[in-house]
């Protein structure tokens, strides 16, 4: 019974140990993938990286730097994006390494690195060289990592710093299709703006004027094709800047052949969109972009004479659906008041004159009914008149106004003689047609804005104070 008792004795003490010897070890599958930390720097020194050849699976890539300026072998008559070519020479500099598997060059299968992603050679400006391999991606990581075979060991590092790597010369095409609005809205001036579209005719906007409007200095754009009228007082808010700083999605096609280009839609573009502009040099520049018809929210494009086809969302390119309706202005009638000499509004059974004198100027003057007014009074209520805004323009097709009720009529006189006349009718409930110059053009208004701008002319004429309503 001793005996069995000192045998028992022995065989526990010997599990004990096995097990202290295998929670140490670990898995003898797993022995190395996690040895201890091993952070080193793979480009040592100062030396700056002056070449990088990459050999993988999307072809590959020769990068090199001249004067720190970065150029891609090949790729000469392409929009190189030089910014990419610096990240991933900065990568390769600041890259360490996070683990070392000890016996990883045993392995090099469970890695990834019998036959790698990629293959770099790297070449210093002094001749320092080194090489890398880039295998898998480590498994089971939050902030991804892979594996790579450098100074004939395998190591661990930050997936971020080896994925330009995993690029070919796609990948260093610069996606940005139009220039940056780096100056401002106040520095680039947009001159012309023309988007030719398939069996229709060319849509136009062109710089007209800046001017003052109610103390406020404004650039002024009308629509000349496909016919001649006021654009949307907007238009530099809202439809120029969309215009600037768009990138691609992909680089779709490198020096697309002719049935490419058929079959993306751009042998014959759906829409092309031509920008002039000058920037904040004052130098005249311009950009075009050629798209296909969309398709499930997805656009071809070609940028300039760039022998290139991208891939862009339709959402970053809101000029594809832009028309003469959805940029013509609404704004009923907005003259500078520098240019009238006088003002006649009708409502009621009551007329008012206004009179304008060397407006702008120390000597200017402005009379009511031939009392003066005050001059900040008269322009805070000219806002009102002038920002009158019609929900819809007509060039034709005018409603008939025998049968509707006159209340409000507007009469310009302008310097040069001639005059804009603008007779308003009761159309419907809360709805106002408004006629100008007898047919030239029509709008309807709704009711409300009207009342505003009559409201204020009252109080206007009962000689209260108008203040800025903005």
């Amino acid at each position: 019974m001793k005996r069995q008792w000192i045998t028992a004795g022995v065989i526990g003490v010997c599990l004990v140990i096995l097990g202290a010897i295998w929670f140490i070890l670990g898995n003898p599958e797993e022995t190395g993938e996690e040895d201890q930390k091993a952070e080193t720097s793979v480009w040592k020194g100062k030396e700056r990286i002056q070449e990088i050849r990459v050999e993988n699976e999307q072809g590959g890539y020769i990068l090199r730097w001249e004067n720190d300026e970065a150029e891609a072998e090949g790729m000469e008559d392409l929009p190189f994006d030089t910014k990419m070519a610096d990240g991933i020479r900065d990568d390769l500099e600041n890259m360490k390494t996070e683990k070392k598997v000890t016996d990883g060059k045993e392995r090099l299968s469970d890695f990834g690195l019998i036959t790698p992603k990629a293959q770099a050679e790297v070449i210093g400006e002094n001749g320092k060289k080194i090489e890398i391999s880039v295998g898998d991606e480590v498994p089971d990581q939050e902030d991804p990592s892979r594996y790579i075979l450098w100074m004939d060991q395998v190591w661990t590092v930050k997936s971020s710093k080896v994925d330009g790597l995993l690029s070919g010369e796609n990948g260093l095409i610069s996606k940005k299709l139009t220039p940056d609005d780096t100056d401002g809205e106040n520095s680039i001036l947009v001159t012309r703006m023309t988007i030719s579209r398939e069996s229709e005719d060319d849509l136009t906007l062109a710089y007209a004027k800046s001017q003052e409007l109610a103390g406020y200095t404004v650039n002024s754009y009308e629509l000349v094709s496909p016919f001649t009228y006021p654009a949307d007082a907007e238009v530099t808010s809202d439809v120029f800047p969309v215009l600037f700083g768009v990138e691609a999605k992909t680089v779709e096609a490198v020096h697309p052949s002719e049935e490419e280009k058929e079959k993306m839609g751009l042998s014959s573009p759906w829409r092309t969109l031509q920008v002039e502009y000058t920037d904040g040099a004052d130098q005249t520049r311009s950009f075009t972009l050629a798209a296909s018809r969309p398709e499930n929210g997805q656009v071809y494009v070609m940028a300039g004479d760039t022998d290139v086809i991208y891939l862009c969302s339709q959402e970053d390119l809101p000029w594809l659906e832009y028309t003469e309706e959805t940029l013509l202005s609404r704004t009923v009638l907005a003259p500078d008041i520098k240019t009238i000499e006088e003002l006649v509004i009708t409502e009621g059974g009551k007329t008012h004159r206004f009179r304008f004198e060397h407006v702008g100027e120390e000597t200017e003057q402005i009379t009511c009914d031939g009392t003066k007014t005050d001059g900040d009074s008269f322009r805070n209520f000219y806002y009102t008149l002038a920002g009158m805004s019609a929900d819809e323009v007509l060039f034709d097709g005018f409603p008939d106004t025998s049968s509707m009720k006159e209340f409000l009529g507007i009469r310009y006189r302008y310097q040069d003689g001639t005059e804009d006349v603008l007779v308003c009718y009761e159309e419907g409930s809360r709805q106002i047609y408004g006629e100008l110059n007898q047919k030239e053009r029509g709008f309807r208004l709704s009711a409300s804005q009207v009342e505003t701008m009559l409201e204020t002319l009252k109080r206007l004429t009962e000689g209260e104070e108008i203040t800025a309503r903005y």
